[in-house]
């Protein structure tokens, strides 16, 4: 069919089809003889999709990003489910202070001064389940995004969203704004990098430990001194360190009875941390101890260490170089 009749099947006009083509949303075939785009019914179906999503406010760069990878619109739907909790608070809010007015009469010449309440946004939006769906899917989306739900398993899948709700800190507050500040390109430069650290530590033979992680020290060592070095810092104090103490014990027990993909990854995290802190403990690592010092700060020794700083180690050789 041609475009008349494609914008009419999916309620829209030929000019919103045409723009939609020019943003590559779509590639109908095109018809050799006269130069017509032809569509089929399936790309009607993704016209009806994107003006649905185009209803529910999300930008032509956040539809574009969610139909190249469908496994990135959870993260889009969480951040407007967000960005709507933040604006009824603003227009509850506001209902509140219209009803104030009409019931204190305030307004009127011999009324008293107009006292209007606190405005909501001066503080932080509380993190609540969504929030945290966002969170340890991004952190761990290779290991349960495909997992498939029983009873058993949507309990504790509500039961991890819960202990990580309780961390309200400000701290996990900035991490999961920062998350939602990010462009379409860059959450899923962010979210592929998550899937990569994730599945490769999970996949990672015993006998491979001790050589790989002396190319993650070894790349690591690179982008300290290079010029990556300010953006690995603001990766790690904006993304990485506030999630270091979320998966705590009870967490990661959830998470084992969730999926035992988890206690694979575990066992591999385990063992590549022990190799982590074999070779940093070494005299001939000292100078890039030092660095690391210098780079995370008072938090930071060789012989404390733990699992989460040492995991966001391997994350931040990964900024360019590779470690296979």
């Amino acid at each position: 069919m041609l475009i008349h009749e494609a914008a009419r099947q999916a309620g829209l006009s030929k000019k919103a089809v045409q723009l939609y083509l020019s943003a590559g949303l779509l590639q109908p075939q095109v018809d050799a003889r006269n130069g017509y785009h032809q569509f089929t019914g399936e790309d009607v179906q993704r016209l009806q999709q994107i003006r649905w999503l185009r209803q529910l406010d999300f930008s032509v760069q956040e539809i574009r990003a969610m139909l190249e990878d469908p496994s990135a619109a959870q993260y889009y739907i969480l951040k407007r489910m967000t960005a709507l909790r933040e604006e009824k608070r603003r227009l509850d809010w506001r209902m509140a202070q219209l009803e104030q007015i009409l019931e204190q009469d305030c307004l009127s010449p011999n009324s008293t001064a107009l006292t209007p309440g606190p405005e909501p946004w001066h503080t932080p939006l509380p993190l609540d389940e969504t929030d945290a769906y966002l969170i340890v899917s991004c952190f761990l989306g290779s290991l349960v995004q495909n997992v498939e739900l029983n009873e058993y398993r949507r309990f504790l899948w509500q039961r991890l969203l819960k202990v990580v709700v309780a961390h309200q800190t400000p701290e996990l507050a900035g991490l999961r704004d920062y998350i939602y500040s990010l462009t379409p390109e860059h959450a899923g430069q962010l979210f592929a990098l998550c899937r990569r650290v994730v599945s490769e530590i999970a996949a990672l033979p015993p006998q491979k430990v001790e050589e790989f992680s002396g190319r993650v020290l070894e790349h690591l060592d690179h982008n300290l001194s290079s010029s990556a070095a300010g953006r690995l810092k603001r990766r790690y104090e904006c993304f990485l360190r506030p999630s270091i103490r979320l998966f705590d014990a009870e967490a990661c027990d959830i998470l084992r009875e969730f999926t035992p993909l988890f206690s694979e990854y575990q066992d591999r995290l385990q063992a590549y941390c022990d190799a982590m802190l074999h070779r940093l403990q070494q005299p001939e690592n000292a100078a890039l101890c030092a660095r690391l010092a210098a780079f995370f700060g008072p938090e930071f020794s060789p012989e404390q260490i733990g699992s989460g700083q040492l995991t966001a180690l391997y994350s931040l050789s990964l900024e360019s170089g590779e470690v296979n």
